[in-house]
């Protein structure tokens, strides 16, 4: 009987200390995706979004090189890259949100034109990140 709860105590902490590490390891993550390039879709604000505030509280400019990314940092330093015609813009993290499906960055009108996507408004993109503000990062 003494065996047996040993037994299930040790298989308990096992189990417990794995959502202990499972819990931390998705806290690291946003720094963790400095290490490597991602890819996804794109897309850009749309004009009535120009002048709101965003998730971290600064007014959105659609001619500002910035970015909604779901989980990074505010001020997280991007390089993306369209994968379509090899042109990169850096921008700067400063909103959150819950893009449609199958996107991944939200950028400004600005960095979608420089990009060369306004008229498709989406593009396959690969993304890095580069660095952080000194203030936010």
């Amino acid at each position: 009987m003494q065996k047996q709860r040993l037994i299930a105590n040790s298989i308990l902490s096992v189990y417990l200390a794995s959502f202990c590490t499972f819990g931390h390891a998705k806290t690291a993550s946003p720094k963790a995706e400095a290490e490597s390039h991602h890819t996804g879709i794109a897309s850009y604000y749309s004009n009535r979004f120009h002048g709101r505030r965003t998730a971290s509280g600064e007014r959105f400019s659609q001619n500002e090189f910035t970015a909604m990314h779901r989980s990074l940092p505010f001020g997280t330093r991007l390089r993306v890259t369209n994968l379509a015609n090899n042109r990169s813009v850096e921008v700067r993290v400063n909103d959150r949100g819950h893009p449609p499906r199958g996107r991944t960055l939200d950028l400004s009108r600005r960095a979608a034109h420089e990009l060369g996507f306004l008229r498709s408004g989406l593009a396959h993109v690969k993304y890095e990140v580069i660095g952080y503000d000194d203030e936010d990062g």
